[in-house]
């Protein structure tokens, strides 16, 4: 089934359902022993390492948001980076459970009635970890157990306000781009957005 017709089979429900806080993403990147956030900004370069970081994001359904994040090399070595991913909700009073479900490879953020899932893909990435942090920790270097080695604090499950965070390994050649896309869909049950991302990867082959 494609994705527009998969769509269509939700919206009746779509329609009953009270307006949703949508969550927010953040990227960022380590690169030895430093990592940096792109907050409130879609281009950021680093000047010292040569590298420039692009975002670009689409709502493709009032339940499905892609964004993308183009990191690009314009030195002349090879460098070896995490590209991160952090989503949470602005409203540090919402009652949320957000946790790391390994063995579906996802994060889910329960918000109330709704349901949410964190998901990313990145070509040629040799790493893929997520964990959970406490939402007044998340731009802190508190979610690291080895900043220098750029290994994520590990802590599977958050309740009220927090953060889910995830890092993608790569290696990316001088004068070259990688690209790393990563979703979150909504709805009212897992099996709904198991079924909307399937739809979702079948129609946009270069993420899955």
């Amino acid at each position: 089934m494609n994705l527009t017709t998969e769509l269509q089979n939700t919206k009746h429900n779509s329609s009953l359902e009270p307006a949703m806080e949508s969550l927010q993403f953040v990227p960022g990147v380590w690169l030895n022993g430093k990592y940096i956030w792109l907050q409130d900004t879609m281009e950021k370069a680093l000047y010292d390492e040569a590298l420039v970081i692009k975002v670009k994001q689409e709502q493709i359904h009032t339940k499905i948001n892609l964004s993308s994040v183009f990191v690009s090399n314009h030195s002349h070595i090879t460098k070896h980076i995490h590209i991160l991913g952090m989503h949470h909700f602005l409203n540090v009073g919402q009652e949320n459970l957000t946790f790391v479900s390994p063995i579906e490879n996802h994060i889910i953020h329960h918000a109330n009635t709704q349901v949410y899932i964190v998901n990313g893909h990145c070509n040629q990435a040799s790493m893929k970890e997520f964990t959970t942090v406490p939402l007044w920790n998340a731009y802190t270097d508190r979610i690291w157990s080895s900043l220098k080695k750029g290994n994520l604090k590990y802590q599977p499950m958050a309740k009220g306000p927090a953060a889910s965070i995830f890092k993608m390994t790569t290696s990316i050649e001088p004068r070259q781009t990688r690209k790393m896309a990563t979703w979150t869909i909504s709805g009212a049950s897992k099996n709904e957005l198991i079924l909307l991302e399937k739809a979702l990867l079948k129609k946009h082959t270069s993420i899955s």
